[in-house]
C-alpha cells in the first residue's frame, strides 16, 4: 500500500490570503510611489511641459494607491490577518482623501505608537511575515504624512523628558479628564433604575446635557489622540487616551468590559515611571484617568451594573 502524505498549506499561502497579500505589497509600492512623486513636484518651480508630466505622476499613483485600497476593503474579511490588512488600507485612505489634519494626526501618532503600547490590535506574534508586510505600509504612510522630509520622519522627534511643566498633550490631556467627569456627572441621573419619568421635562433636558457632554469628551479626546507627542509622558498620556478610544469603539459589552478589566489588572504598567517632578504629575493625571474611567464603565450604557439600590448614581432624577 502506498504511502500518504499530509500536506498542510500555510496561512499565507492559501489562495485568498496570497492574492489579498499581493495587492496589499502593490498598495504599499504605488504609496512609496506617490510619495516620491509629490517630493518630486513639491521640489518643482518650472512651468509646463515638465510640470504636466509631475501631475501625471501623481495623479496616476494616486489613483493606483486609492484603486487598491478599494479592492482590499472590498473583500472579504475572513480572519485576523485580513483584517490587519484591510485596516491598514483604511488608514491609507483616510490620509489620502480626508480634508481633516486631525485624522491624519490621529494616524501619524498611532503608527508611532504601534509598538510602544500593547493596544495595538494589528500584529501577530506567530506571523513574522505578515507583520513585516504591516510595517513596510506603515513606514511607508508615515513617510507620506511626514513628506517631505526625510522618510523615516513619521511624526516629531521624541527628546525624553522635557524640563517645561506642560506640553501640547498634557494640556490637552487635562482638558480630557474635565470632560470625562462632566459626562459621567451628566450620564449617571440617566442610568435606568433612577432616571425618573422618562416623559417629564426634565428627563429631556438631562438627555441634551448629557449628550453634549459626550460630544465635548470625544472633541477632547480626538484632540489628544492627534496632538504631538514630544516627551515619554506625553506618550503615556496618549494611550491612556487610546484606552478610552478602544472602550468607546467597543459595540459589544463583554468585549469592552474585558478590555477595561484588562486595563483596571494591568494599571501599573500603564502608569509613567520616574521620581521627578513631571513624572509625578504625570501619574496624577493617569490616576485621576483611572478613576473617572471606573466611575464611566459602572454606568449600565457601558455594560456596568448601574447604580446601586440606593439610587447612589442619580438622586436629581430619581422618582
Amino acid at each position: 500500500m502506498a504511502n500518504r502524505t499530509t500536506i498542510t498549506t500555510s496561512p499565507l499561502t492559501e489562495p485568498p490570503l496570497r492574492a489579498m497579500f499581493a495587492r496589499f505589497t502593490a498598495l504599499t509600492a504605488s504609496l512609496v510611489q506617490l510619495t516620491d512623486a509629490e517630493r518630486d513636484l513639491g521640489g518643482y518651480d518650472g512651468q509646463d511641459p515638465a510640470l504636466s508630466a509631475f501631475t501625471g505622476a501623481v495623479d496616476a499613483a494616486r489613483a493606483a494607491t486609492l484603486t487598491h485600497c478599494a479592492a482590499i476593503l472590498a473583500g472579504e474579511t475572513a480572519d485576523e490577518m485580513t483584517y490587519g490588512l484591510q485596516m491598514t488600507a483604511k488608514m491609507v485612505r483616510t490620509v489620502l482623501t480626508t480634508d481633516k489634519p486631525t485624522e491624519v494626526a490621529i494616524i501619524r501618532n498611532l503608527i508611532s505608537m504601534r509598538r510602544e503600547t500593547v493596544l495595538f490590535p494589528l500584529y501577530r506574534p506567530d506571523h513574522p511575515r505578515y507583520n513585516s508586510l504591516l510595517d513596510r505600509a506603515f513606514d511607508a504612510l508615515a513617510a507620506h504624512i511626514a513628506r517631505p522630509g526625510p522618510a523615516d520622519a513619521a511624526g516629531p522627534a521624541m527628546a525624553g523628558t522635557a524640563s517645561v511643566a506642560h506640553t501640547e498633550m498634557s494640556h490637552a490631556f487635562i482638558s480630557l479628564l474635565g470632560a470625562m467627569d462632566k459626562f459621567v456627572r451628566a450620564e449617571q441621573p440617566l442610568q435606568r433604575p433612577v432616571a425618573g419619568d422618562v416623559r417629564a421635562d426634565r428627563f429631556g433636558v438631562a438627555m441634551q446635557e448629557a449628550e453634549a457632554a459626550l460630544k465635548q469628551m470625544n472633541a477632547a479626546l480626538y484632540r489628544v489622540m492627534a496632538v504631538a507627542l514630544t516627551r515619554r509622558e506625553d506618550q503615556a498620556l496618549w494611550e491612556m487616551g487610546y484606552a478610552l478610544y478602544n472602550l468607546i469603539a467597543k459595540d459589544d459589552d463583554e468585549a469592552r468590559l474585558f478590555l477595561f478589566e484588562a486595563l483596571i489588572d494591568y494599571q501599573s504598567y500603564f502608569m509613567v515611571q520616574g521620581s521627578h517632578a513631571i513624572a509625578r504629575r504625570t501619574r496624577e493625571l493617569q490616576t485621576r484617568f483611572f478613576h473617572l474611567v471606573t466611575a464611566m464603565m459602572s454606568m449600565q450604557d457601558f455594560g456596568g451594573p448601574g447604580p446601586d439600590g440606593d439610587g447612589a448614581c442619580g438622586p436629581a432624577l430619581a422618582a
